[in-house]
């Protein structure tokens, strides 16, 4: 009788018409990003590996994973330079995102790195870094935020010729510049006050955004690269955008 009746309220037009529009209202949801990056993490996390950079918002990662936290400085410092933060994750080991001096060749399963390559003055030499200290079939798992949806979005976009130059040139060419754009663009200041606002940051070898990207030309520096990765995920949120990346040998250059 009652497997009856659950079959008979499921054939009901009535109740098929509310469960149809219930779908298309969750549907028209917009993409929370924080259920986007989790889901993402879920899915390609496996293994023993390190996240850059976690700050306020360590990655939710699947059971079994082991994660060593990596930072630029000791908590004390974090604290000071984001004093906004009531609450950081204190990193295992204190490195630098483009050498990771403390981490052997292909001694990792995964390289994540969530809101922090925009951070980097060479960028390139931090994407070359993940992949030497990655196993093969290993994951770098970046999220990056989005300049149409953030304070960048009166920026230019880092063209892959900038991003190739930093890394060949050294980062000093563009530092001037990158400091000059942020202090003008995003602080809103002009005349003597960018100049002395821009040396100000320098002198702190403060970590603004140092280079901007959308989706679309972030994925354009991947290709001019010819990194040896299968791309395996592209998310866009509102604020941020995720990229997924591989270790596959077999592309090596």
């Amino acid at each position: 009788m009652a497997l009856a009746l659950k079959s008979r309220l499921r054939e009901s037009p009535l109740l098929r018409g509310l469960r149809l529009r219930l779908r298309d209202e969750i549907r028209a949801q917009p993409v929370r990003w924080e259920a986007s990056r989790d889901d993402l993490a879920f899915r390609y996390l496996r293994g023993r590996g390190i996240e850059i950079g976690a700050l306020y918002r360590p990655q939710r990662v699947p059971p079994g994973v082991q994660v060593t936290f990596v930072d630029h400085a000791a908590p004390d410092e974090l604290r000071r330079l984001y004093p906004q933060h009531q609450w950081i994750q204190a990193p295992d080991v204190i490195d630098e995102a483009e050498t990771l001096a403390h981490f052997a060749d292909e001694s990792l399963d995964f390289v994540m790195a969530n809101h922090v390559l925009e951070h980097m003055e060479d960028p390139v030499a931090a994407l070359f870094t993940f992949l030497r200290v990655l196993r093969p079939g290993g994951v770098i798992f970046l999220a990056l935020p989005d300049p149409r949806r953030s304070f960048d979005g009166p920026r230019e976009r880092t063209s892959v010729e900038h991003a190739v130059r930093d890394h060949r040139d050294g980062a000093g060419v563009s530092r001037a510049s990158h400091y000059l754009e942020y202090v003008e663009l995003v602080e809103g200041l002009s005349g003597d006050d960018l100049a002395s606002r821009a040396a100000e940051l320098d002198a702190q070898n403060y970590r603004i955004h140092f280079h901007v990207w959308e989706p679309e030309t972030f994925l354009e520096l991947l290709s001019a690269l010819h990194l040896p990765v299968d791309l395996e995920a592209v998310q866009v949120t509102d604020p941020e955008f995720i990229v997924v990346l591989r270790k596959n040998p077999d592309k090596q250059r």
